[in-house]
């Protein structure tokens, strides 16, 4: 078997994710105590049939924040271990620079007070989606300068969810929602506005909130909001005045829109690089048929967020991965659930 990691932001104090010096005890234990291999190890041993004779685990990191330049990356190149970054396009911040890292700070060039300060996975989103940049993001350079470590996967070019279900499960009220509501309002969020499921936006047939909707919803005034039951009276207003919601695209729109975002997103990433993007991951864990076929013909391998280990059973465009938590007691406990299974599937544990 083998264990799939994924990561996403290793920030400078121990608060909202994962500490920097967490994850520098993670990597000190994943190197002492497993084989730490690479995502063309995992296909190749997949491929021949032979899972590796010890327990081997995959490192892997979702989105392309800066943090993985200035946290994480310092971390995997002092213990000399590699790992794949699968990045959402749009995100790269296209001007050159580079802000100083942990291996500023321990050569002196730098004190810790002035590292960059991550923002929250939410915060950095919802702000790019708003503004159209990030400063959370890597930079051209810094993806660039990551690649002794890193190599590049991808994931999308615009990372968003939509829409894909009329069914009305909320309302909007300011603290109720997921960052890519702007996207799929397509404008800032209006308090009232409805929410319906959600999911990866290259996984569905993308359904938008009809301006009729949202113009209903504008009209109201302030003090309709100041009532006590706004919200289920809301309801009611919408589901008498409205017959559907949401406008659908067809299934022609949709498989053009894919295609096109992967196209746009490979090329994207092949410019700055000058290699080609081999690995992949699905935005959110989520896929579909049509999803995983039109990744399957570009790329030699698609990852899911499943928590599963990988076998010589997988489908190498459905393979599984755990996301790894911020404290290090639940990641004890998946490194020693992982281990107990291997010496079990291996003969030497009953």
């Amino acid at each position: 078997m083998i264990l799939v990691l994924v990561y996403h932001k290793v920030i400078k104090y121990p608060t909202f994710d994962l500490w920097w010096k967490t994850f520098d005890l993670q990597c000190s234990i994943l190197k002492k105590h497993f084989k730490v291999i690479t995502l063309d190890q995992v296909v190749e041993a997949l491929s021949s049939g032979k899972l590796p004779k010890e327990p081997s685990v995959a490192i892997t990191f979702d989105d392309g924040y800066a943090d993985n330049y200035i946290y994480a990356y310092p971390i995997l190149k002092k213990h000399r271990l590699k790992a794949t970054l699968f990045v959402a396009s749009s995100r790269i911040i296209k001007e050159s620079g580079k802000r100083k890292n942990l291996e500023d700070y321990w050569k002196g060039k730098v004190s810790f007070r002035e590292l960059y300060s991550p923002k929250s996975m939410w915060q950095a989103n919802y702000l790019f989606l708003k503004e159209g940049k990030e400063a959370d993001f890597l930079t051209q350079e810094e993806l660039l300068s990551m690649m002794d470590v890193f190599e590049i996967g991808w994931h999308s070019k615009y990372h968003t969810k939509d829409f894909f279900q009329e069914k009305l499960i909320d309302i909007f009220d300011g603290k109720n929602y997921h960052w890519s509501v702007i996207h799929a309002y397509g404008e800032e969020p209006v308090k009232g506005f409805p929410l319906f499921p959600m999911k990866g936006s290259l996984c569905v047939l993308r359904g938008k909130v009809r301006e009729e909707v949202k113009t209903f919803v504008k009209s109201l005034d302030d003090k309709f909001f100041q009532r006590k039951n706004w919200k289920e009276e809301l309801r009611k207003e919408l589901l008498k005045n409205f017959d559907s919601f949401l406008e659908f695209e067809t299934q022609e729109e949709r498989t053009e829109r894919i295609r096109k975002e992967i196209e746009e997103s490979i090329q994207d990433l092949k410019s700055i690089t000058k290699v080609d993007v081999v690995h992949s991951a699905y935005p959110f864990g989520d896929y579909d048929p049509l999803l995983k076929e039109e990744l399957s013909k570009r790329f030699v391998s698609a990852f899911t967020t499943e928590k599963r280990y990988i076998t010589l059973q997988e489908d190498v465009h459905l393979l599984p991965r755990i996301t790894v938590p911020k404290d290090m007691w639940s990641f004890l406990a998946i490194l020693g659930k992982f281990l107990g299974s291997f010496l079990v599937r291996s003969g030497l544990r009953r």
